[in-house]
């Protein structure tokens, strides 16, 4: 990386790094509000494509299991060790991954997906290097967009309050 010229400041982005499968997922820090043990999740009464349910901040919320290309698993892979706690506007979502990490890191160059790969059915905003391999950049408003996961918190509360 070349010198910095004075004055030229750097951005620190902070994320969280899951890694589901071999795919490795850049979330914003601020999308997820808590880091959760897989042992806690319930799977009795699960509404599918839920796996279980999870407790946070007092109350019952569904979690999704998906696989490296982000489709949803109907059970949960031996793999899956943590539940990251996505804020959906209407509740939480858990999302199981098998690992998690936090990254503070300059700035460095994201890149927007090949034209080719640019649909309206990813997730997936852009990619960057990371450590061997790349790494894909979304959030959590795309995720829930991408597989109408938001509906499932929604379905999710009105059974609760049922």
């Amino acid at each position: 990386m070349g010198a910095m010229m004075p004055g030229m400041r750097t951005e620190v982005r902070h994320r969280l790094l899951l890694r589901i499968d071999e795919m490795q997922l850049m979330l914003p820090q601020g999308d997820i509000c808590a880091v959760e043990s897989v042992a806690d999740i319930q799977s009795q009464d699960a509404v599918a494509p839920a796996v279980g349910r999870i407790a946070y901040l007092g109350q019952s919320w569904p979690v999704l299991s998906l696989n490296g290309e982000l489709q949803t698993l109907g059970s949960i892979p031996p793999a899956r060790r943590a539940c990251v706690m996505l804020a959906t506007g209407k509740g939480f979502l858990g999302l199981l991954c098998d690992d998690v990490r936090v990254l503070n890191q300059q700035s460095s160059a994201d890149y927007a997906l090949p034209v080719a790969m640019r649909t309206a059915n990813t997730p997936i905003q852009a990619v960057m290097p990371f450590e061997n391999g790349l790494a894909c950049i979304s959030d959590t408003r795309h995720l829930l967009q991408y597989g109408g996961f938001a509906q499932l918190t929604s379905a999710h509360q009105e059974i609760q309050h049922a």
